[in-house]
């Protein structure tokens, strides 16, 4: 009798363990799941730069990378460091930003009015190179001109 109790007691405790293990298995693993997203690789942005030295000497770099929010001043700034041409500015800060007074030795001239200015797209710049943000496969082509602004 001892032994068909133990048996019963057995039979009794594997029963509840397979009851409360189905139960178990049937509940999902995680209750309170996020969706999972995927982020895309962001894909390269580029910019051109053309540099119009004003005497049918013209410099063109292709294919710049650019990051979010980069202006036009900091794509010529990699362009001359990339390519050894000499840049000189002056940065007045603020609104004003940055000046730009001479590309490769060709220095602005207040004489006969011929600075360096910038266009972009074909479209001249009205703002400050230092706060121009170019946008994937804009073209900045830098001029040595006779002043746009009277």
């Amino acid at each position: 009798m001892k032994f068909l109790a133990k048996i019963i007691i057995l039979i009794a405790v594997f029963f509840t363990g397979f009851i409360f293990g189905q139960q178990y298995a049937a509940e999902p693993a995680v209750q309170d799941s996020q969706p999972i997203v995927c982020q895309q690789e962001q894909e390269q942005e580029y910019a051109s730069l053309i540099f119009d030295f004003g005497d049918e000497d013209i410099k063109t770099f292709s294919d710049i990378a650019i990051g979010d929010n980069d202006s036009v001043f900091e794509v010529l700034q990699k362009a001359v460091s990339e390519n050894n041409i000499e840049l000189n500015y002056k940065d007045y800060g603020g609104d004003m930003g940055v000046f730009i007074e001479s590309i490769n030795g060709k220095r602005n001239d207040f004489d006969s009015g011929y600075y360096w200015q910038y266009w972009v797209n074909g479209q001249y710049a009205k703002v400050g190179a230092s706060s121009y943000e170019l946008q994937n496969g804009d073209v900045v082509e830098w001029k040595y001109a006779e002043g746009q602004i009277d």
